[in-house]
């Protein structure tokens, strides 16, 4: 690593976009809000407003609603009775009473027409409320929007969520994950020919607390800077490889004189937005042990992207492995687990083992493994898990994230 190729790196236009998108001061930040649920519940709330300061109709409301349909095939409605609703119509409001049955109870934001009721519950920093009873909030909400709806009317639950790990009691909300939020509603609001320029100073501004760090986490609510970060990766990706690779073997980056550590050491926000914009290339960052957002195998099996035993498999130096998907004794959660080259569990002390949350570090390990049986003293450090494991339909576990 030379310091003309930092050089190069540093003092590209994007590279200095994206420390000034980082420094630049966000108002959230200013009055202490970041993550204050009440104040991303008004927002949203703000966002999907017809008639609200923003100015673009129902256009956010209308790309909620078709996440909704993606995400849950199921739904019994199609783009044409998106397109036939008068969602011009639908009225929304934040902590909407919804006591029910002696219960005291509040909705974080509702929408109502003649047509539809939206229930959201919004889930910042914090986890599902059962208030001393057996079944969690969302189901009490459930319960009051089935009471009060009119004939006529179509009702929609939305568990809204900073972790995409995190799932709700009642089994007919859809989760969707602040990440998905940007990617598929503000950002594309962001760019719209239409928007004021009023509206996008408080989208920018918004966006940019996402990139926050939810308190109590190693993880950002969303990344929010993954078109910028890609593009300055696909040009310098041998140089940000080195960089990360020596940061990473570095104990103490203050005492280094290797030059890719003082950049890394100086610049650390920048690349760490870097290292996890990388489609989830690398995992968590060197030294800061962030992690980005990823879909897991619970929330796929939620959605009917995979099912219990469906098989993967990734070849990798000209060796094979396998995988397949297993479902938790409680019915609900999914896992990835490797299988040896007989394709059974590997067992270790009469126990099973080998069962992941994370496809990347599944295949890490297996792999490493395969080699220290061989004899071979290589071992593999990062891996793709999202692209190199494959089901027999030939669709790897990123494209059933796109298509699910």
């Amino acid at each position: 690593m030379t310091c003309k190729q930092l050089e190069t790196l540093i003092t590209d236009s994007r590279f200095q976009e994206l420390k000034f998108r980082q420094e630049r001061t966000n108002v959230f930040t200013i009055v202490g809000q970041t993550h204050t649920e009440h104040w991303h519940s008004s927002f949203i709330s703000w966002l999907l407003d017809s008639h609200s300061s923003l100015r673009l109709g129902h256009f956010p409301l209308a790309r909620l609603l078709n996440l909704y349909m993606i995400k849950k095939p199921d739904c019994g409605f199609t783009l044409r009775d998106i397109y036939a609703w008068d969602l011009d119509a639908v009225r929304f409001c934040t902590e909407k009473d919804a006591s029910h049955q002696g219960k005291k109870r509040s909705i974080d934001v509702f929408g109502e027409s003649d047509e539809l009721i939206l229930v959201i519950e919004n889930k910042v920093n914090a986890r599902e409320n059962y208030n001393n009873s057996s079944q969690g909030q969302t189901m009490d909400y459930y319960n009051y929007a089935e009471s009060v709806k009119k004939p006529g009317q179509r009702t929609l639950y939305f568990f809204m969520t900073a972790d995409q790990k995190q799932t709700c009691y009642a089994d007919m909300y859809v989760q969707v994950s602040y990440q998905e939020m940007f990617d598929n509603i503000i950002s594309k609001c962001m760019v719209h020919p239409q928007v004021p320029e009023d509206g996008r100073y408080l989208l920018e501004q918004y966006a940019a607390n996402l990139r926050e760090t939810v308190r109590g986490s190693n993880t950002p609510m969303a990344l929010v800077n993954v078109n910028l970060c890609k593009s300055i990766y696909d040009d310098y990706a041998e140089i940000l490889d080195g960089i990360f690779q020596a940061a990473q073997e570095t104990d103490s980056l203050r005492n280094s004189s290797d030059p890719a550590c003082m950049a890394y050491d100086h610049y650390r926000d920048i690349f760490d937005e870097i290292f996890l914009s990388v489609d989830e290339k690398y995992g968590c960052t060197p030294k800061a042990r962030l992690q980005r957002q990823s879909i897991s195998f619970t929330e796929l099996y939620r959605r009917g992207a995979v099912t219990d035993g469906m098989i993967f498999r990734m070849t990798y130096d000209g060796e094979s492995y396998q995988a397949r998907t297993v479902l938790a004794d409680d019915g609900r959660s999914c896992y990835f687990q490797v299988l040896d080259e007989q394709g059974k569990p590997f067992v270790k002390n009469g126990q099973v083992v080998g069962i992941y949350e994370n496809p990347s570090q599944a295949g890490v390990d297996v792999i490493n493994l395969r080699r220290e049986q061989k004899g071979i003293t290589g071992r593999v450090k990062t891996l793709r898990g999202t692209t190199v494991w494959v089901n027999d339909k030939g669709l790897g576990i990123k494209d059933l994230m796109d298509r699910y």
